[in-house]
């Protein structure tokens, strides 16, 4: 009796480690190199040479840069605590309290994706998916303003969510990341109880 060709081909704990292994290593380098802020070309040449490894391994790994950019995103988030987009509002207000001491254990890199043309694609590469979550964790709040204005409030949220936040009050004001935090959160949830409870502003602004 002839036996039928198995559908997946085996692969060995000890491979996949090795191969996990080489994957972490290639983003580790990847992360170095973000960090330099006079990196004039941001290349899969550029990270095998700081990994270590072929370049052909690089794209073994990551077949092209949106692959690269999704595997940096997700190596990023790890390592601030990042954790998913907020889709609530308690998610939301919870959020700069956990990833804002993520920045000061990570610094450095989180000063370069601010800073540098590399860091910028990297910001874009899922802004969508952030306005996104933002836009559905106010919707309650905003409910009875213009779209207009609805979207002022999530563009300042986003903004009190950013790493140009954490770096403001640290540099400018020595609050460390947790108390940066907390005076996110804290913004954050002032600004939305006003709104929900349509405490109108002094300045006079169009309702359009």
């Amino acid at each position: 009796m002839k036996l039928g060709k198995r559908s997946a081909t085996y692969e060995s704990p000890l491979r996949a480690e090795q191969k996990q292994a080489t994957r972490q290593r290639i983003l580790d380098a990847a992360g170095r190199l973000m960090e330099d802020r006079s990196l004039d070309e941001f290349s899969f040449a550029a990270i095998a040479n700081e990994s270590g490894v072929k370049e052909r391994t690089v794209y073994r790994h990551f077949p092209n840069k949106n692959a690269l950019v999704d595997g940096l995103c997700e190596w990023f988030q790890t390592r601030v605590h990042y954790g998913d987009f907020a889709r609530t509002e308690a998610a939301l207000l919870a959020k700069p309290q956990q990833i804002f001491p993520g920045f000061d254990e990570n610094e450095r890199l989180a000063r370069a994706l601010w800073a540098s043309p590399q860091g910028r694609e990297f910001r874009l590469s899922n802004v969508d998916e952030r306005k996104a979550g933002i836009t559905t964790a106010i919707a309650d709040a905003v409910r009875g303003l213009p779209p207009r204005q609805a979207k002022w409030v999530a563009a300042v949220v986003h903004v009190l969510l950013s790493s140009a936040t954490w770096q403001t009050m640290k540099d400018y004001w020595g609050l460390s990341g947790e108390e940066a935090g907390k005076a996110s959160a804290m913004a954050m949830e002032l600004l939305l109880n006003a709104v929900r409870e349509n405490v109108a502003p002094a300045s006079n602004y169009k309702r359009k």
